[in-house]
């Protein structure tokens, strides 16, 4: 008994540690079935702005754009987490000012010895910063695009892509140039020189 209490002890220590490390990487908050909110982290109380007080009690919908909340895909989302089903992704929420917020995120069911969830754990990360630098980067190749003339070749030179400047400029259509070698864009005594 001694052991196998001993064994026990160890156990709930190491299930501890490893909540203690989750705790101290990723924001957590836990809902019951119903999306009302039952405790959330520090990490997550920070990174939208709230104190624990403010949220308690509420429902999951303060974190969403009233159209979102109210679509039919959110009561979906809902009820596949009341069959335990999982679900994971990039989601657009907002902090207490109502300004954007980009999370990646598991919500997690968790079940009693019966099968029936009593409780749903979400663990997410603010990647709102890199939604920002992505969303910056695709409007600058946007740009680029309505200016230049722009092709993409794979490593070994031939044609992945070509944008309308590029074709308009040289002629072509991308039918006649995907797939083929950079080498047609050449002069004959270029293309065959060692250079």
């Amino acid at each position: 008994l001694i052991m196998k209490l001993l064994f026990q002890s160890q156990e709930l220590r190491r299930t501890m540690a490893l909540r203690d490390a989750i705790d101290r990487s990723q924001c957590i908050i836990e809902f019951s079935g119903d999306g009302l909110i039952l405790d959330a982290n520090d990490n997550f109380l920070q990174s939208l702005g709230y104190t624990r007080e403010q949220v308690i009690g509420k429902h999951h919908r303060m974190f969403l754009r009233p159209e979102d909340h109210q679509r039919e895909d959110y009561r979906r989302f809902w009820d596949a987490l009341n069959q335990g089903d999982f679900q994971s992704g990039v989601f657009r929420r907002i902090d207490r000012q109502g300004r954007d917020i980009w999370i990646r995120a598991t919500y997690n069911p968790v079940l009693d010895r019966a099968g029936r969830v009593i409780r749903i754990v979400k663990l997410a990360t603010d990647i709102t910063d890199a939604v920002h630098r992505n969303a910056d980067m695709a409007g600058q190749v946007a740009a680029i695009n309505r200016t230049q003339a722009v092709i993409e070749f794979t490593p070994g030179g031939d044609v992945l892509t070509a944008n309308e400047n590029f074709l308009t400029a040289m002629g072509y259509t991308l039918a006649e140039i995907k797939g083929q070698h950079h080498r047609q864009f050449m002069p004959a005594d270029e293309r065959e020189s060692p250079e």
